[in-house]
């Protein structure tokens, strides 16, 4: 990672790469490439811009493709991504009111077997608009509006995805804090063959602490996502809730669980994924962590063949200067 600063700006310039190797599998081998930069400006108190740009050479490893697709390939999938984002914010960080505007962009296009990916390619734009009402010094109610235009290559699932939202965010407490937005969501298709549809959808992120040491967090989702089966989209339930615990100043427990519900629409296909994570952190030296971590993944879908179980155990070093 490179970075500068100014009285004003920052520039940011990072790189990573991820290499996967499965002892009995090396078929599913995989070298991952991430690069990303950033520019932070502050005009004045007033106005701020946030500028990001992506460029990712990145797998979906097989069965865990977008929408769980059956596939018969022999390997990874491989894909290329460019991803742009501004948003701008008028309205001091203590101010009583903000208003936020987004603007994004995002192109995805497989670069591995062609005949099964063509039609997967897709470009994205995405719009929105937030105005934020402060109404104590450590709670913000706000009111949004996002719009997606999703459009692929090859393929006649265009669609336009709105979602219209409520919440507030807060740290109310020592013990509580958290965000939660609620509203409503059309998903409308270009091509009139396709059935549209429409919900309540909703995020939610909240924490409780009820020691210093001690953070419970619960989160709940609903999305409509994209399809890489027949369905036309995925309508989307999460929920989890996840305990970090401090035993000593240096030890460190966590664990979670997560659920994933998929209603694929116009299927009668439906997954449920279950994800548990248990993990142990050791502080050793000021710069430098150890890591000890285990994850079991269970996906049941009435798919034939759609269905797994992954059990997956970390150890990992983390150093720095």
């Amino acid at each position: 990672m490179f970075e500068a600063e100014t009285d004003n700006t920052r520039l940011r310039l990072n790189y990573g790469f991820e290499k996967g190797i499965l002892h009995s599998s090396s078929q599913d081998n995989y070298l991952d490439h991430n690069l990303n930069t950033t520019a932070n400006i502050i005009g004045n108190s007033k106005n701020r811009i946030d500028l990001k740009a992506s460029l990712i050479k990145g797998h979906e490893a097989r069965g865990d493709e977008d929408g769980g697709a059956l596939t018969t390939n022999n390997a990874p999938l491989e894909y290329d991504l460019k991803a742009f984002q501004g948003i701008y914010t008028y309205g001091g960080r203590e101010a009583t009111g903000q208003v936020v505007l987004e603007a994004s962009y995002q192109d995805k296009e497989f670069t591995n077997f062609r005949s099964t990916t063509f039609n997967r390619d897709y470009d994205q734009i995405n719009l929105g608009a937030t105005f934020k009402y402060r109404i104590s010094d450590k709670t913000q109610i706000f009111s949004k509006i996002t719009s997606s235009d999703i459009n692929y290559d090859n393929s006649n699932k265009d669609s336009t995805n709105i979602r219209y939202l409520i919440g507030a965010d807060w740290d109310a407490t020592a013990k509580t804090s958290g965000s939660l937005d609620i509203g409503w969501s059309d998903k409308n298709f270009k091509d009139s063959s396709l059935k549209d549809s429409s919900g309540g959808t909703w995020d939610a992120n909240i924490d409780w602490n009820p020691k210093t040491y001690s953070t419970f967090t619960f989160r709940s989702g609903q999305e409509f996502g994209e399809s890489t089966t027949t369905a036309s989209h995925i309508d989307t339930k999460y929920y989890g809730v996840s305990w970090d615990h401090y035993w000593k100043d240096k030890f460190k427990t966590i664990i979670s669980y997560d659920e994933r519900i998929e209603d694929f629409s116009g299927s009668t296909r439906k997954d449920t994924t279950d994800v548990f994570v248990l993990g142990l952190n050791y502080e050793a030296r000021r710069w430098l962590n150890w890591g000890l971590g285990y994850t079991f993944t269970d996906k049941d879908s009435n798919l034939a063949g759609s269905s797994f179980k992954k059990n997956t155990l970390m150890f990992t070093v983390q150093s720095s200067l």
